[in-house]
């Protein structure tokens, strides 16, 4: 007969109780869930661009030479200024202008709110290895919970197996 007050520890076993598995559907159909409008992010975008050409320690015109090296194609000053210019509707910032902006001013804004809309998070070279390494320590603090949980499961039928036998 089974205990009716015992817990069972899910965790530990690798399962999800019902109530995470609930919560992590809520969580996902919200995500998918559309909403006109949602994912427009052109007004985050110039003001990502404006910000990081205020801050770059730059002239515009630098920063268009800059790209223009990058890019191996002409960047003009006008060029970015039809970029960040809000009433400019024809003129966007072009995605695969997006590395050689975000080296001529070494700003992260405008990939962050590509990256973001898009459900991810962007961090530089040093801080991602940072966090791959964080996330190789959660997985060996994991495996050793899991080591412990089967030892004490071993130890439990190892126990259980002396009292059928019924040595001590």
């Amino acid at each position: 007969m089974s205990n009716p007050q015992k817990k069972t520890d899910t965790a530990a076993a690798g399962q999800l109780s019902l109530f995470e598995v609930v919560i992590r559907q809520e969580i996902e159909a919200a995500r998918t869930q559309a909403t006109p409008g949602s994912l427009n992010i052109k007004h985050q975008v110039i003001a990502a661009l404006a910000s990081a050409l205020r801050h770059a320690g730059k002239s515009r015109e630098q920063i268009a030479d800059e790209m223009t090296l990058y890019t191996g194609e002409e960047i003009t000053v006008h060029m970015i200024n039809a970029w960040v210019c809000q009433s400019k509707e024809n003129h966007r910032f072009p995605l695969e202008y997006l590395p050689a902006f975000r080296r001529a001013t070494d700003n992260l804004d405008a990939l962050n709110v590509a990256s973001q809309a898009c459900g991810a998070f962007t961090l530089r070279g040093p801080d991602a290895l940072r966090a791959d390494i964080r996330k190789l320590d959660e997985k060996r603090q994991a495996t050793r919970e899991q080591e412990k949980a089967l030892e004490a499961e071993k130890k439990r039928l190892e126990t259980l197996l002396r009292e059928v036998e019924g040595r001590p």
